[in-house]
């Protein structure tokens, strides 16, 4: 449920509207401070003159008196700025968003704007890459991107497997469109033995974004499944919230989750076992 929704009708969102935890990169004026007075200085004033020879041009800067020297020192400031960014992230080529950063910071270094640069290498790189090298440059992505419980979530959905998933929703009397409280429970987090269950909601939702997993008809095999899930602690507390505020009445709605096309693609791509085996 969005937050325009939990604002309109007094309704938090709960679990599966629950962002995860995650650290943010250091801000600006931070990086800044860490970097000490030299190299602060460094970024501070490539920053500035950077900004200014970007509005205004090369072609342009050169002809002023000593335009060729300002462009060299410009440059000399950007690489130190770009080095001690470097420093502080501690990248070690494993962080893909930090690696973005870098390409982004050494596409403006040559004074053109970062966010064009980027996308021309991407358009670039679009021209010669292969098939494969698509699949696994997608494939590399989506798996930066994943945590370690949604990895296990999705080996258990790897053979095919249909698990019982639910939204809880409270339905209105009136022409009030019903509202999600709590979406994309399931049994698969206990199956997968994730280590946050709580969050198993939120791993699901993440995963059917990323097209790595579907939903579909609840088949009557899930019975068993679906009353489990029913008692679990996120759908009651979610039952429960709706009943104490008196939005209308709790409504499970049932369905199944499973690995889609393109999460079997993505597994058998992926899949580590195979690996395991052929050595």
């Amino acid at each position: 449920m969005s937050d325009s929704d939990s604002y309109q009708t007094g309704l938090p969102a709960v679990a599966g509207s629950r962002q995860l935890a995650r650290l943010e990169p250091p801000a600006a004026t931070h990086v800044v401070a860490a970097a000490g007075t030299a190299a602060g200085t460094a970024i501070v004033g490539a920053a500035k003159v950077g900004r200014l020879i970007t509005r205004t041009g090369w072609g342009f800067a050169r002809r002023l008196p000593g335009g060729e020297a300002l462009q060299r020192e410009v440059q000399r400031l950007q690489e130190a700025a770009l080095n001690e960014v470097r420093r502080l992230l501690d990248i070690d080529g494993h962080n893909s968003d930090e690696q973005r950063l870098v390409m982004l910071l050494q596409q403006a270094s040559n004074g053109s704007n970062p966010l064009r640069g980027a996308m021309s290498e991407l358009l670039e790189r679009s021209v010669e890459s292969s098939r494969d090298a698509s699949r696994d440059y997608l494939y590399g992505n989506i798996i930066s991107q994943l945590v370690p419980d949604e990895a296990r979530i999705l080996a258990a959905l790897a053979d095919g497997t249909r698990f019982a998933c639910m939204d809880v929703v409270a339905k209105s009397m009136g022409r009030t469109p019903p509202i999600t409280v709590l979406e994309n429970a399931s049994t698969v987090g206990r199956q997968a033995g994730v280590s946050v269950l709580a969050n198993t909601p939120t791993y699901v939702t993440r995963l059917y974004r990323f097209g790595l997993v579907e939903f579909g008809a609840p088949d009557d095999d899930l019975s068993m499944q679906f009353d489990i899930l029913a008692t679990e602690a996120e759908v009651q507390a979610a039952v429960a919230l709706i009943e104490q505020r008196k939005h209308g009445s709790p409504k499970l709605q049932r369905k199944s989750v499973s690995i889609s096309t393109f999460g079997r693609e993505f597994w058998s791509a992926c899949d580590p076992s195979r690996s395991v085996a052929k050595s």
